[in-house]
Formats: structure tokens, sequence, C-alpha cells
């Protein structure tokens, strides 16, 4: 989004055993390798890279750090040189809403490092209006910028809906192991009247993923390529999956975000199937654009599936095309990022004669 704003960007990353997803699109330096856990050892990692990242900061006019952890890493590499940051927030994590002491220890370390921070950028709304607003009582200058979809939706036509045959997919980063079973009850409970497909990336048990292999009303495909892939898989379905685990008292971070597959559904005007409690199932029911689960057990959600008429189906996925682009695409986000990267910027001295 940055350089489409005429601006030259350049990635500093840490490398983890994970889904890579699609490259970042600049030229990228891996300052250090990461394991998953084994906090004490990534702390090591990052103050390993110290040196080198402020050694790549000096021709930087401003730094964008994705998550608390850079932005710490930042400010240290940057002691004595004052250098814009902008900040991240695309999740918020267990240990910042825990009511225990180490909780509230962190959440006094959040206040120091948002106040160090020139700007932040939010995922969702939510994360700033309710945690940092609300709880940590921080008020500063921000943008919200979703998940939203970033490149122009390829028109996918509305296939006729049977009364004989409901296709439901299941897209992207596949670990909810409570959606999993759920999606196979679905498929036991109404047999040749389902048909769902499942593709992406697998985070589940190997035994869980064999066992959704086995019916032969599931079909799973394995990673795709976003976004070319995405008319193919959203045209060949009639329902989006984007429900979860029901949501417990504390999971806030489910309460407040909010999924791709929201934004993707209702890009190709797909309804979709969400959790109640959750940030998507509070816009689904608003916007009247799918059926919003609220069963615990997931053999519940059989008869909630079972019950739908293709005629609600049918209507929400009216509802869905008949969106702005706005809700599920970015408008004009990039052009008032850059605008206060622009402004942030340190005033050059000039050259000594």
């Amino acid at each position: 989004m940055l350089k489409a704003e005429g601006m030259q960007v350049t990635a500093l990353a840490f490398e983890r055993p994970y889904h890579k997803g699609r490259p970042a699109d600049c030229p990228t330096e891996i300052i250090g390798r990461i394991p998953h856990g084994r906090y004490l050892y990534r702390l090591w990692v990052y103050l390993r890279a110290r040196a080198l990242l402020k050694r790549r900061l000096r021709g930087a006019d401003a730094v964008y750090c994705f998550g608390l952890d850079t932005l710490m890493l930042t400010r240290l590499a940057l002691m004595g040189r004052s250098l814009p940051c902008f900040l991240e927030i695309g999740d918020v994590r267990d240990i910042q809403t825990d009511p225990r002491l180490s909780g509230k220890l962190f959440r006094t370390l959040d206040r120091w490092l948002v106040r160090y921070a020139r700007g932040a950028v939010f995922t969702a709304p939510d994360f700033y209006g309710i945690y940092y607003r609300q709880w940590l009582g921080e008020t500063f200058p921000h943008h919200i910028i979703e998940n939203k979809i970033d490149f122009t939706p390829e028109s996918v036509p509305a296939v006729p809906l049977s009364r004989d045959l409901l296709r439901i997919g299941y897209f992207g980063l596949l670990r909810c192991v409570w959606s999993a079973h759920a999606l196979m009850a679905i498929a036991d409970g109404l047999g040749e009247r389902v048909h769902i497909r499942v593709a992406g990336y697998s985070m589940l048990p190997e035994g869980v993923l064999n066992e959704l292999k086995a019916r032969g009303n599931i079909e799973v495909e394995g990673s795709y390529q976003s976004p070319a892939d995405l008319p193919r898989l959203y045209g060949s379905v009639d329902m989006v999956w984007a429900c979860y685990a029901p949501i417990q008292d504390d999971d806030w971070n489910l309460r407040w975000a909010r999924t791709n597959r929201f934004y993707e559904a209702c890009a190709f005007g797909r309804p979709l199937i969400t959790r109640a409690g959750s940030n998507d199932g509070q816009a689904v029911a608003s916007l009247r654009i799918g059926l919003v689960l609220d069963c615990v057990k997931p053999d519940q959600a059989v008869a909630a599936i079972a019950g739908l008429a293709p005629e609600a189906i049918s209507q929400w996925a009216a509802n869905s095309r008949a969106l702005p682009m706005s809700v599920y695409a970015y408008t004009d986000e990039q052009a008032k990022l850059a605008g206060d990267l622009h402004a942030a910027r340190l005033p050059q001295e000039p050259d000594t004669p």
C-alpha cells in the first residue's frame, strides 16, 4: 500500500516455522529466526538483532512496526536517536487482557510503548476503542485499516440454489478443530444434501484432517494461491464457513477481531456462517448476510444447517452483493496512512559545505 503511494519500502523480518502466505512485495532481509514458544530464547534472538537493526535504520525516514515486540526492539535499537515509529496492532493477546498480575504488568509496558509511537494502525476498531481507550485510558493518533481485500474482486456469478444440495466452503488457514468436527457432523447428518469444500494451509491435527478426507461429501484441496484462486473457490460454494468454537468470557480477541473470510465472502457475494458473540457474527446479523450459530457442541450445528431454506440463502447472497465496496475493500486508507508517514518525517539537516 505504501509503495503504491510512492514510498520506498524495505522489510526487516524475523522468520518463523509457520505458513508463509504471500511474500512481501518489497526487498526483505531476515534478521533472525525465532521458534514457536520458547520466549526466553526469542528474547535472545531479538537482542542479537538489535545491532543489525540499528545499522539498517540509519537511512530510514520512519519505521513501521508490526506488533509491540518489534516496537520494543526498535526503541532499544534507536536509543539516542529520534526516528518516527508507527505501530500496527493486528491482535490483542491473552497476556494483554489477563486480569492477574502478569497482565497488569504487561498493560503497564503496553502504555509505555504506545506513548512512544508516533501513530498506530489497528486492524479492528475495538482494539483501539475498547482495549486502548477504555481499558488502558490511552488516546493517540491512529488509523483503522482492516484486513480487507487489496485487489479488485472478480465477478463471481450466483448459481441458482438447489433444494437438494447445499455447498459450503471452509477456506484459509485451517486450525479450528471445533469447526472440523462440526463440518464432519454436518456432512454425516445431511449426507448427499451437502457438499463441503475445504481448502487452505492446515494446522489441524493429522488425524482430524484425515477424518475430513475420509468423507465422500467433503473435498479437501490443500493450499491455494491468494488472490488468484479465490474466484474459483468462492464461485464453487453457496455459503462460507467462518465459525469457530464457542467464545469464552475472556476470549476478547475473538470478540473484537474480524476474519479474512468475512471480507472475501462479502467481495464475492457469498453468505457466511458465523459464531454468535464474534465481531463477524455481529456484522453478519446487522447486514443480514448469513447465519449466526450459537451452538456449543459441534453436532448441534447439523439442525441449524439442515433448516436453512434456499430462499433465505438467496436473500443473504443478494444482500451481500448489494454491499458497498468499502465494507470489504480498501478505499482511501493507504493515502491517509502515507500522509501521516510523510508528515512525521524529521527535517533533513542541510549538507555541510
